[in-house]
C-alpha cells in the first residue's frame, strides 16, 4: 500500500474517554486530523473534545457502548454525517476480568467478548461501506494484545477475546487489501490505563507496582506513524516482544514458565486484566 496522510483526515477512536484511546485521539488531531471519540462516559467525551478544539483541533464526541450493534452503528453514521467521510478507525475499546476460569461466571465472559471482540466486528462492518465508497479507501486498526498471541492463566475470557480479534483482522486484512483498505492488528504489552483499576479482578490479588508499563502517549504517537504507512502487525513494547519472541521459539517452556509463576507473567496473573486496551 503507498502512504497515507494524517492531517485533514477523519479519525474515529473507540474507548476514548481514557487511556490508550484518549491519548490516540489527541496525537492525531495534534497531527492535523479531526477525530471522532467514542466512549461510554460523555462528560469524559465532553471534556475531550473540549481539550481538542481549545487547541485549534476539531472533535466530536459521541457516546457510544460498543457492544450494541445499534450504537456503533450511529457512531459511524454520526462520523459520516458530521464529516462526509471515515478515513481511519481505530478499535480501542475494551474490557478485562480476571478469574480462575471454572469460577467466573458466563455473563462475565460474554461481556469481555461483547465489547473487545463483537464491538470491533460491528465498528467494521458499519465503515466498510463508507471506506469502499471513498478513493483513497481506509485504514482499519484494531488494538487486540500481546495476550491476543500467548494465553496467560486466569485470563481466559480476555486472552479468547484478543485472540478471536487479532484472527478476524487477519482475516478481513487479505479481505479487502485490493480496495486500498489497509488493516492493522496492534499488540500491546502493559500500557498505563485504568483498566487496571476498573478491571472486574476476582483474584483476591493485585498488580505489582514493580511491572514496567508504557506510557498511552508513547503508544498513541507510533499508531499514528502507523497511520502513514501501515503495518499489517505491531507488536509493542519490549515485554510484548519478549513474550512473543519466547512463545515463538519455546512455547512449552512458556507454558511451564507461566505455570511456575515467572516473575513478570505473575504481573498478568496478579489482577492485571488486561495489557491496557
Amino acid at each position: 500500500m503507498p502512504a497515507r496522510r494524517v492531517r485533514g483526515t477523519i479519525v474515529v477512536v473507540t474507548g476514548a474517554s481514557s487511556g490508550i484511546g484518549r491519548a490516540t485521539a489527541t496525537e492525531f488531531a495534534k497531527a492535523g486530523a479531526s477525530v471522532v471519540v467514542a466512549g461510554r462516559r460523555k462528560e469524559r467525551l465532553d471534556e475531550l473534545v473540549g481539550e481538542i478544539t481549545s487547541t485549534g483541533g476539531e472533535a466530536l464526541g459521541v457516546p457510544a457502548d460498543v457492544s450494541d450493534q445499534e450504537q456503533v452503528e450511529a457512531l459511524i453514521d454520526q462520523a459520516r454525517g458530521h464529516f462526509g467521510r471515515v478515513d481511519t478507525l481505530i478499535n480501542n475499546a475494551g474490557i478485562g476480568i480476571a478469574a480462575p476460569f471454572a469460577e467466573q461466571s458466563i455473563d462475565d465472559f460474554q461481556r469481555v467478548m461483547d465489547t473487545n471482540f463483537w464491538g470491533a466486528v460491528y465498528a467494521c462492518r458499519a465503515v466498510l461501506p463508507v471506506m469502499r465508497s471513498q478513493d483513497s479507501g481506509g485504514l482499519i486498526v484494531n488494538v487486540s494484545s500481546i495476550l491476543g498471541k500467548r494465553g496467560v492463566p486466569y485470563e481466559t475470557a480476555y486472552c479468547a477475546s484478543k485472540f478471536a480479534l487479532a484472527g478476524f483482522s487477519e482475516a478481513l486484512r487479505t479481505e479487502v487489501m485490493s480496495e486500498l483498505i489497509d488493516v492493522t492488528t496492534v499488540f500491546p504489552g502493559l500500557v498505563e490505563t485504568e483498566i487496571f483499576d476498573s478491571a472486574n479482578n476476582q483474584t483476591g490479588l493485585e498488580m505489582p507496582d514493580i511491572v514496567p508499563k508504557m506510557p498511552a502517549q508513547e503508544l498513541a504517537r507510533l499508531l499514528v506513524q502507523n497511520a502513514l504507512l501501515p503495518q499489517p502487525e505491531i507488536v509493542m513494547a519490549l515485554d510484548a516482544q519478549a513474550i512473543n519472541f519466547v512463545n515463538t521459539l519455546a512455547p512449552g517452556l512458556l507454558d511451564v514458565m507461566m505455570g511456575q509463576g515467572l516473575p513478570f507473567i505473575e504481573g498478568f496473573r496478579r489482577g492485571a486484566a488486561s495489557s491496557g486496551s
